[in-house]
């Protein structure tokens, strides 16, 4: 995750996608290409930003401060958040909703159809 070479050598990126967001990119070449050749990186400051966080902010204390419904989306082969990480989140909050993908890291992208569905469904069971 610290080198942002995988933004700017598109080879290396599809050398390193597997291992590194798992899922759907361990198992589909087609993924990997069809991420490899549209990934971009951000701004440099937030890049510096989420890798600071990375070293060990968290919102573990604050959790069981929110009270409003929440659903909280993982996949169970992500090398970057491990799925302990949302089933602590999902304990802590006080009204929250776990949905677990057979996916990695990206699967808001792998599995767009699958996420927008959970969500529609979690909205569809909140009063408005």
């Amino acid at each position: 995750m610290i080198n942002p070479r995988r933004y700017l050598d598109k080879g290396y990126m599809k050398r390193v996608a597997p291992e590194l967001y798992g899922g759907d990119l361990r198992r589909d070449p087609e993924a990997i290409k069809l991420f490899a050749d549209h990934a971009r990186s951000g701004d440099a400051r937030g890049y510096r930003y989420q890798l600071l966080a990375m070293l060990g902010w968290t919102s573990l204390p604050w959790l069981w401060r929110i009270r409003h419904p929440t659903l909280v989306l993982a996949g169970n082969d992500d090398p970057l958040v491990p799925l302990i990480n949302a089933r602590l989140h999902a304990w802590l909050l006080r009204d929250a909703r776990l949905h677990v993908f057979d996916d990695g890291h990206l699967f808001l992208l792998t599995r767009s159809r699958e996420t927008a569905a959970a969500i529609a469904g979690f909205l569809a069971e909140r009063p408005a």
